[in-house]
């Protein structure tokens, strides 16, 4: 039977256009995983089908030539992949390296399937074909900005709340979706010029989808992506105002577009100008995108961290120059070569395991041959677009091309990659390489013309049983692959939400025994494994039956030792392992002097971290060393006095010395940084230590706290409502007042009645102070 293995094939890269749109609330980092499994498992099964195609087509008498070519683009990519293979094996964690961790979901073997994907696309369609499939990305496009749109306005269970209230969808994060929007607008772009170059109209559907994915992209308040995309438009302005295709000569075929280049470079100008002159202005201010656009500067924290972040991998690259730390491996050169200065601008968020500069990144973890192998692929595929450029026809779709790919280029500065902008680049490459091998002769045919190629027409016998042994080959290829590096890994992040789920639910023994299970199966993910369920476990600790809460730490200590072996420059394991000694520690007492260990090594390693000082105050506290713990906690105030455990660790050293005044004031600043407190008597405390000094959102905050801990408790909504009448907010006072009296009607019923006519009469004296 012949099977049409190109339709499939066309279909599958479909399928991977659509794999941003996964995300599984049962996993861990739910945005991520559920993208890469499913794109992993397409990829592998284009492969098989793209090996069956091959073999086909080369004894077919239908189709008796070759549609492999290897061009400059292809080969610049595979030595790319055979470079970042090659500086995994001589780095510092080949494993980690190769596979990386739930968080990003990338490494060698990530890449390698988008490399799989790119060339698959690129030797199987012509560019016109590959046409077709971008067209199809910028409707997928649209589709995902307005379903984003929806997310954003509370519709769905993405909402914004879990991104930071910016706009971001299904990516999760602003930031990648700008970067997926900055694709679609240039693809838009592109197929707006050629739509031009047909009928000669400066008016066509795709003008409208490129402004509207810009101004998405400018929604998502990322500056970097901003900076990317401004410059991508001065250069296609530029371009169109002085570059020339060959045939171009005194025709007047572009000067519409030269009129429109000037007018936008003075448009870019001029609101450039007038944002950073008025950043100050209440006009200015109350726009987000204006706002964050003026706030672009390289004495912004986060742009001085990024610098900072740019010269520690420089500072990396010099210590292992040729093939570098291994991908996925920032955080051990980080570490050792950690800028304390960077705790200045960003106290809170100082923690890198990526570069948050791509091409830095590149060179510190691949090194010099992986950082030029890179370079050459952004090189050649400018180098052909300009090229193309000299076409008359080409001449403006080959500048936006460009203009996309440098607008990446630029934003990665600032950031890194993710499945998105992959999933964008690589099928951009895709493209650009089929219009270097055919857009001489299948703008004619539609075929592809025959060039170097990877298989040679069988003839003999031999050669048949090769091609065999390469499917059969291939396909135990991809059944390993799929169930132990693909599938495995995802119910491996399924068991680790699933045990806080349990944990949540009070069922220790199902919690224990899903914990178990991910233990002795844990794929590449036992980081994860000991880092998530130990954040769980210190959250909801209380949850656990007692029988199951030595079993569960004991199970994670083990695995907590042997992967800080592994990997000793991780701090969230080393952190992770260090608390969970100092838990066990209460079951086994001769586990303390190994929990003392690890906080020593902690303090030795990561010497310069708030929250090392944090975990060594808290474990001095335990071992009643209360002047080593109010130390260890004063140095954190010294870092980041936003930190609000540290002033709820020296309460309660200072209520160890029966220091009352000291207690107090301690309490009260950690309530004011809004501290969680796990005990509602302790919440009540503090709240009159607050009513003393009427500050009412903070107490307003704790009741709201206290709710949380015993949400049927109508004293609580009773007492919120007058300290909302103390704040004078008509509305909320009221509606905790109904909540009590609903909750108790014989006590509250009355007097929330007497409360809410005196509120609707605005009538705010009628709440005495607490």
């Amino acid at each position: 039977m012949k099977l049409p293995y190109k339709k499939i094939l066309f279909y599958l890269t479909i399928a991977c256009l659509f794999t941003p749109f996964l995300v599984s609330s049962n996993t861990y980092f739910p945005f991520i995983i559920a993208k890469a499994t499913a794109f992993r498992l397409i990829v592998e099964a284009m492969l098989v089908v793209w090996v069956f195609w091959l073999v086909r087509s080369r004894t077919s008498k239908e189709s008796p030539t070759s549609l492999v070519s290897l061009t400059p683009l292809i080969k610049a990519v595979l030595i790319f992949g055979a470079i970042i293979f090659i500086s995994a094996l001589l780095g510092v964690d080949f494993s980690y390296s190769f596979f990386s961790g739930n968080e990003r979901m990338e490494g060698v073997f990530g890449i390698w399937h988008f490399m799989l994907f790119f060339l698959i696309i690129a030797t199987t369609f012509n560019y016109l074909e590959i046409e077709k499939i971008l067209k199809i990305q910028v409707g997928i496009g649209i589709l995902y900005s307005f379903i984003a749109l929806l997310a954003y306005s509370g519709i769905g269970k993405i909402t914004a709340q879990f991104t930071g209230n910016r706009l971001a969808g299904y990516t999760g994060n602003p930031s990648f979706f700008a970067a997926y929007l900055l694709f679609n607008a240039f693809l838009a772009l592109y197929f707006y010029f050629r739509q031009y170059v047909f009928d000669k109209k400066l008016f066509n559907w795709w003008l409208p989808v490129f402004l509207g994915q810009s101004f998405l992209l400018f929604a998502t308040l990322t500056r970097g992506v901003m900076i990317g995309y401004l410059i991508s438009l001065i250069f296609i302005a530029f371009g169109i105002m002085f570059l020339k295709s060959d045939s171009q000569g005194k025709s007047d075929f572009f000067n519409p577009f030269k009129k429109i280049s000037i007018v936008l470079l003075i448009g870019i100008l001029v609101i450039s100008v007038f944002t950073f002159s008025a950043k100050n202005t209440d006009f200015v201010k109350n726009n987000p995108i204006l706002s964050r656009f003026s706030s672009i500067s390289l004495t912004d924290p986060t742009a001085v961290s990024r610098i900072l972040s740019a010269k520690t991998a420089w500072k990396s690259f010099l210590q292992k120059p040729f093939f570098g730390w291994g991908l996925e491996n920032y955080e051990a050169p980080y570490i050792k070569n950690f800028n304390p200065e960077v705790l200045k601008y960003l106290p809170e968020d100082f923690y890198f395991d990526r570069a948050h500069n791509k091409p830095m990144e590149v060179l510190a973890l691949t090194g010099v041959f992986g950082f030029l192998s890179y370079l050459s692929i952004f090189g050649i595929a400018l180098y052909f677009l300009n090229h193309l450029r000299k076409k008359k026809e080409w001449f403006l779709p080959s500048l936006a091309l460009a203009g996309g790919l440098t607008g990446y280029f630029i934003q990665n500065v600032f950031i890194f990659d993710f499945h998105e902008s992959y999933l964008m680049f690589f099928l951009v490459l895709a493209f650009i390489s089929s219009l270097s091998s055919n857009t001489s002769d299948t703008q004619k045919t539609g075929e592809q013309k025959p060039s170097k190629t990877l298989v040679k027409n069988p003839s003999d016998y031999s050669l048949k049983m090769g091609k065999s042994l390469l499917v059969v080959a291939v396909i135990c290829l991809v059944v390993f692959s799929a169930s132990q590096w693909v599938i495995k890994p995802y119910s491996v992040s399924k068991g680790i939400a699933k045990v806080g789920y349990f944990i949540r639910q009070e069922q220790s023994e199902e919690a224990y025994k899903e914990l178990k299970r991910i233990i002795n199966d844990p794929a590449f993910l036992r980081d994860d494994i000991v880092v998530g369920i130990n954040k769980m476990y210190s959250i909801y600790d209380f949850k656990i039956n007692e029988e199951y809460k030595e079993k569960i730490v004991e199970a994670l200590v083990i695995q907590a030792r042997e992967a800080v072996q592994q990997r000793p420059w991780s701090f969230n394991l080393a952190m992770a392992e260090a608390d969970l000694e100092t838990v066990f520690s209460q079951w086994d007492q001769s586990r303390l002097k190994e929990a003392k260990k690890s906080m020593e090594r902690m303090l030795s390693q990561f010497p310069y971290f708030p929250i090392t000082h944090l975990f060594a105050s808290k474990f001095f506290l335990l071992n009643g060393e209360i002047e080593k713990a109010i130390k260890e906690a004063e140095k954190v105030i010294e870092v980041d006095w936003q930190i609000p455990t540290s002033y709820y660790l020296l309460a309660l050293a200072h209520n160890e010395l029966g220091d009352s005044e000291k207690r107090n004031e301690n309490l009260i600043k950690a309530a004011e940084l809004n501290y969680s407190f796990a005990d509602k008597n302790q919440i009540l405390t503090v709240i009159n230590l607050c009513a003393k000094e009427k500050k009412y959102e903070t107490i307003k905050n704790l009741y709201l706290q206290a709710i949380q801990i015993d949400s049927n408790d109508a004293s609580l909504y009773s007492s919120l409502a007058a300290t909302y009448a103390k704040m004078h907010d008509k509305e909320k006072a009221i509606e905790f007042a109904k909540k009590a009296a609903s909750l108790d009607p014989q006590k509250y019923s009355k007097e929330a009645e007497i409360f809410i006519q005196a509120m609707e009469q605005e009538r705010w004296e009628i709440v005495g102070d607490n």
